[in-house]
């Protein structure tokens, strides 16, 4: 396998911030893995963890994906076999909203996926799959789950609420660990994701499933390939896996995309700011109409080392006085 793009200290400073920030969370669940076994299919059968299949090293403790980081949890890698469409993870941590007038749970947790370097039997691009983050209720049903889809057709982050998927319009960065935040309002109904301090979706729909009850049996991560496709050597780290409990939302501090200000200059040349982060590429796309979006503007795929304020300035002579302007943001390798 190879090593993750990050640093252990992060990933611990990013977890224990998220933790303090409310004094009103019970902590449910947490494990670091450290007390496991390192190896395949060793993670099946550790502190009630939960594996299928077994013996196909699917799933299993690295002993140091991430230098510094010490022992973590994966699935993937190694094929479960040609017969099977999926494989998974899960561990249950039973909650009751209702009983201990706790409706919020929060699962926050260090977590990566390593794009496959496998190449495609049809040619191509390298055989990839998709990632879900499943939470099950505690009769088992399947709630409402967040796809971390590695598919080049279909590439970033879904959400399923059980029923239909809805396409985020937000990416992860292959290669790279980042902390996942998921808050649920199991009373109210809706859920809210932020990666790597960025919002993915807020007060979204949780599960569309009639007739379930809406509390907390457990959480799971599956592996699946689509109908058709192989199996990749694409893999997902996670680590630090915390659940808490709460009476309370938690407000996080967001660093989602947003233009700061459009200025016109006395030549007619108009200039972009907005804050950039590193690990993204920043597409700028413009139109002249409002439905039709461009982006050919000279030199607009714009990337920062660091996080700060950038800026693009368009200067092309034939722009029209509508012109209006967008920020796409992708990721790195993408």
């Amino acid at each position: 396998m190879i090593n993750f793009k990050f640093y252990h200290y992060a990933i611990v400073l990013g977890i224990m911030a998220l933790s303090q920030t409310n004094a009103a969370q019970r902590e449910i669940y947490f494990t670091d893995f450290e007390d496991a076994q390192a190896g395949d299919d060793n993670l099946a059968g550790y502190d009630n963890w939960n594996a299928s299949p077994i013996n196909r090293g699917s799933h299993g403790i690295d002993s140091e994906a991430v230098p510094g980081l010490g022992k973590s949890a994966f699935i993937g890698y190694n094929s479960p076999g040609n017969s099977r469409t999926s494989a998974i993870v899960l561990r249950s941590i039973p909650h009751d909203p209702l009983t201990t007038g706790e409706p919020i749970i929060r699962l926050v947790a260090a977590v990566g996926l390593n794009d496959s370097e496998n190449d495609s039997p049809f040619g191509g691009d390298p055989a990839r799959n998709n990632f879900f983050i499943t939470f099950f209720n505690s009769s088992g049903q399947t709630l409402a789950s967040l796809n971390y889809n590695n598919t080049e057709e279909a590439f970033g982050l879904w959400r399923d609420d059980g029923i239909n998927t809805y396409d985020t319009e937000e990416e992860f960065i292959r290669n790279e660990v980042q902390i996942l935040v998921i808050e649920i309002d199991l009373v109210g109904n809706t859920w809210s994701v932020d990666l790597g301090g960025f919002q993915i979706f807020r007060d979204q729909p949780f599960t569309a499933k009639n007739g379930v009850d809406i509390d907390l049996g457990g959480t799971a991560i599956t592996w699946q390939r689509n109908q058709g496709n192989s199996w990749g050597n694409n893999w997902m780290l996670f680590d630090d896996w915390a659940v808490y409990a709460d009476t309370s939302k938690l407000v996080i501090a967001e660093k989602n995309l947003s233009i700061n200000s459009v200025n016109r200059s006395a030549n007619g040349n108009v200039t972009i700011r907005w804050n950039a982060q590193p690990g993204f590429l920043y597409q700028v796309e413009y139109s002249d109409d409002m439905q039709n979006w461009q982006s050919n503007l000279p030199d607009s795929l714009v990337e920062e080392s660091s996080a700060q304020e950038t800026s693009y300035t368009d200067n092309t002579t034939d722009q029209s006085r509508l012109r209006g302007y967008r920020i796409k943001r992708l990721a790195e390798d993408n």
